[in-house]
């Protein structure tokens, strides 16, 4: 019985993670490319810029594996470099300098010296980057809480939290 509650919970979970992640394409960036301005607190070339990003890294995978990487990488504090992104993704060293480079072109990276090794060149996000990260996150927000999805976490964190104590209650 009590397998099969931990199976339903993770089900309703799935089902709530799949209609947050599916707003994406009937409600959000990839279907009506985010037009309403309040979304961008009235910032009209905030919005443009998004939009020629969003563009840019769904074009390829590889532009979207590298883009995520580097936000990622800034907020874990792991150093950034061509060498460790090369590892993450397989492409040339050629095609990857080549979209580092277009990035910093459109001001989304920058790059500088390592101040503990002078011989490694970070690779790190803007202040534009990280306002574009922050709309992802504002709008993943929105949409797991219209899914419902905060709910069904906490009833399934509260199940695997508590699991031992239902367990003994039941004997």
């Amino acid at each position: 019985m009590t397998e099969n509650y931990r199976e339903f919970l993770m089900l309703e979970y799935a089902r709530k993670v799949a209609k947050s992640e599916s707003m994406d394409f009937t409600k959000g960036y990839y279907k009506n490319k985010i037009k309403d301005l309040a979304w961008y607190n009235q910032d009209k070339e905030l919005m443009k810029k998004h939009q020629r990003f969003l563009n840019y890294i769904y074009s390829t995978f590889e532009k979207y594996i590298i883009h995520r990487n580097i936000i990622i990488y800034f907020y874990e504090n792991i150093p950034c470099s061509i060498s460790v992104l090369n590892n993450t993704v397989n492409i040339s060293r050629t095609a990857l300098t080549r979209i580092i480079n277009d990035s910093i072109e459109e001001k989304w990276l920058f790059t500088k010296i390592n101040k503990e090794n002078k011989r490694q060149t970070l690779i790190l996000p803007t202040e534009l980057r990280i306002n574009f990260w922050l709309l992802y996150c504002k709008s993943k927000y929105e949409k797991s809480k219209l899914a419902g999805l905060a709910d069904a976490h906490k009833a399934l964190y509260h199940y695997d939290a508590n699991i031992k104590n239902y367990l003994k209650k039941k004997k």
